[in-house]
């Protein structure tokens, strides 16, 4: 008899063990489930929401990546600017998101319109960086502008008429045309502004080209 119930025992055991081994292996299965969906759907929100910025073609002419070209300042001093427009969410940053729990918004709708990139301006005054944050517009992305702000304020190049911001932007595959506006930094490193000036009312339109990779 104590031989029938210990057996009796052992199999419950077994069985339990079993049974939660099986639950354990459809837990992983699940959570690996909807990791891949909640994956998958990002991506396809992107290509539908964003295609300014992801496309499933390679070898699409998009915004975001490297231009290039050449403007001259108010003080008629030539430069020359280097401007990359960053991808607004990249694989990994979406694989990070993707395996975090599920939130409300866990994959917002904020960088549909917006990106982040930075900028490089060389002429013999020296060279400027900076950091630049805009959008596309809502009704034709492929319209645009954006701000500048410097990288470091402690590098910055003085005196001189730096970049504020970029209107009026437009973009269409392999050139970008935009009108800077400027804001003039005196050797100090303080911002001046003399409207009798006409200097700092000056705005100049630049295009840039897609920069081969």
């Amino acid at each position: 008899m104590n031989v029938q119930l210990q057996d009796s025992s052992n199999a419950m055991q077994n069985r339990n063990k079993w049974g939660c081994l099986l639950l354990l292996v459809a837990g992983v299965a699940i959570s690996w489930g909807v990791y891949e969906c909640k994956y998958y759907y990002s991506k396809w929100s992107d290509y539908r929401n964003s295609p300014w910025a992801y496309s499933e073609d390679e070898d699409a002419k998009l915004l975001v990546g490297k231009w290039e070209g050449s403007f001259s300042d108010p003080d008629k001093v030539r430069k020359n600017i280097t401007l990359e427009v960053f991808v607004p969410l990249t694989d990994d940053e979406r694989e990070n998101k993707a395996g975090k729990r599920w939130k409300r918004r866990a994959f917002s709708t904020r960088y549909n319109n917006n990106f982040d990139g930075i900028a490089t301006v060389n002429s013999k005054l020296g060279t400027e960086e900076y950091k630049i944050s805009g959008a596309v517009e809502k009704d034709d992305m492929h319209q645009l502008h954006f701000s500048f702000s410097p990288v470091d304020e402690r590098k910055k190049v003085v005196p001189n008429f730096t970049l504020l911001g970029a209107t009026q932007g437009k973009w269409d595959n392999d050139q970008l045309t935009v009108t800077f506006n400027f804001g003039y930094n005196k050797a100090d490193g303080a911002s001046y502004y003399n409207s009798a000036d006409p200097r700092h009312e000056v705005k100049v339109t630049a295009t840039l080209r897609r920069k081969n990779k």
